[in-house]
């Protein structure tokens, strides 16, 4: 189906409630839009797929809804429908990726002169906000200091350090962490059940992770296995060969051959994780992770409150780091700092996985190997 929508749009958030993992926002939102205290200019900063943009757009309806009640909108009135499918003449949604010059944003001011053609107000959702040119923020400066009354912004940035701080000194600014694993989960479960996708626990628990902590990534990757799969059962074998993932119980076992200096079953141990499709750059990750979250759980007394994994997993990570030492633990985030890099500039992905996990172990046992 050519124009068939995909399951991130089809599932984006309708009211603040909806949105996963931002707790902190959604409750300062809510309670302004109790009050009817809204900002003329807002800063959402965050993650890719953590939000930030579907926020913007609930709280530009909650501007302009017509029958809000306790911080949600009705969902019915006329600019609940216009803007719901994009067609509010009011709420405009600006791609700072393409429209980054002065000129731009000059059209832009000159356009926001004017009242509010239907709604009661003029919202611009400017997104890639860091996208635009030094020149074209210091342009928008002005009337963010001093908009018509009618007139707020929802700027939505992944990199607020490129953003002047008198553009931030202007807006009421919005983290956005990423959400984890578990809060993921849940959210692919219901999707995977209102979409009679056949999917197990433990796969959906590995698309999860996938995700990185962005929930339009994860819904991409359930997205794309479902497609994949045509209505068969999805087991975790299927999840992994697909994304080239490895076995988790596998990554842990090289660990542990790492703690153990045996580097001939190291060898033998990727050597499977190749044999069976897994991706060099993805196994580094988890066993990069698995090395920090180590450290994290030796630093904070075995509180796993840092530490976005099942209980299980956690005991067997607090055993494995039994015989480490911190500073041990330290040496090895050197090696996998450029890991990527040099995989990107190296004919051999394999060669270099092979000698970072030979170097992991005389790091830790300060060994000549």
């Amino acid at each position: 189906m050519a124009n068939q929508i995909s399951l991130y749009s089809k599932f984006r958030p309708f009211q603040l409630d909806d949105i996963v993992g931002q707790s902190n926002t959604v409750e300062t939102l809510k309670q302004a839009a109790i009050k009817k205290s809204f900002s003329h200019a807002y800063l959402m900063a965050g993650n890719h797929g953590c939000g930030k943009t579907s926020t913007a757009r609930i709280l530009a309806a909650l501007m302009e809804c017509e029958n809000t009640k306790d911080g949600k909108v009705c969902g019915e009135c006329r600019a609940c429908r216009a803007i719901h499918i994009g067609a509010a003449a009011d709420v405009i949604e600006i791609d700072g990726a393409s429209n980054s010059g002065v000129d731009n944003i000059k059209s832009l001011i000159d356009a926001a002169q004017w009242s509010p053609q239907e709604l009661q107000r003029k919202v611009y959702i400017i997104d890639e906000f860091h996208r635009l040119t030094g020149p074209a923020e210091s342009a928008l400066l002005k009337i963010l200091e001093e908009p018509p009354s009618y007139v707020s912004f929802i700027l939505c940035t992944t990199e607020i350090n490129k953003i002047l701080p008198t553009i931030l000194s202007r807006c009421q600014r919005f983290n956005f962490g990423k959400i984890s694993s578990k809060d993921i989960s849940q959210r692919l479960t219901f999707i995977a059940q209102s979409e009679k996708i056949n999917i197990d626990t433990g796969s959906i628990n590995i698309i999860a992770k996938l995700g990185r902590g962005s929930m339009r990534d994860a819904i991409g990757y359930l997205e794309q296995i479902g497609t994949v799969a045509a209505g068969k059962n999805i087991t975790e074998a299927h999840v992994q060969k697909y994304f080239g993932v490895s076995d988790r119980v596998g990554i842990l076992n090289i660990v542990k051959s790492i703690i153990d200096s045996n580097i001939a079953l190291i060898l033998d141990q990727v050597n499977d994780m190749i044999m069976a499709s897994s991706d060099c750059r993805q196994v580094m990750y988890e066993i990069s992770d698995v090395f920090r979250n180590i450290m994290v759980l030796k630093a904070q007394k075995g509180d796993s409150k840092l530490i976005d994994l099942p209980d299980s997993e956690i005991e067997d990570l607090k055993k494995l780091g039994e015989s480490l030492k911190i500073t041990q633990i330290l040496k090895l985030a050197h090696l996998f700092a450029d890991v990527e890099k040099k995989m990107s500039f190296n004919i051999n992905e394999r060669w270099i996985m092979e000698a970072t996990l030979i170097n992991c172990v005389a790091s830790l046992r300060k060994e000549n190997v």
